[in-house]
């Protein structure tokens, strides 16, 4: 009678300490970093890569809307998540401006043309 209650406190402490040991092991996972959003991706200082221009282009948003500031000018687009650009209207013709995640680019392509633009490191 003895070894079967010794049996049977050793095999309660064993099973505590599986018990701890899986309640333990279920929260230490880490946190997940968050992922970037790809509408934050154009927002910043810009530069044009293809003229040699002291003006800056700098994009701010609210919500999908975009505001677009370049010297005098001043416009508005609009982010379309399935072409993953922003759509600029400017009164003539839609502009789209994409993300180029291999080059950390702009590209604006409007018309006969394409025009790159590069953060401006501060």
């Amino acid at each position: 009678m003895k070894n079967v209650r010794k049996m049977n406190a050793w095999a309660k402490q064993a099973l505590v300490v599986l018990l701890a040991g899986a309640m333990g092991s279920c929260g230490s996972d880490k946190p997940k970093a968050a992922e970037a959003n790809p509408r934050d991706l154009f927002l910043g200082e810009w530069k044009s890569d293809d003229t040699n221009s002291t003006t800056h282009t700098v994009i701010r948003r609210k919500g999908d809307t975009y505001f677009i500031h370049e010297g005098l000018n001043d416009l508005t687009g609009i982010y379309d998540s399935t072409a993953q650009v922003i759509m600029i209207d400017n009164g003539v013709n839609k502009v789209p401006v994409k993300y180029l995640p291999e080059t950390g680019q702009l590209l604006v392509t409007g018309g006969s043309r394409d025009a790159k633009f590069s953060r401006v490191k501060k």
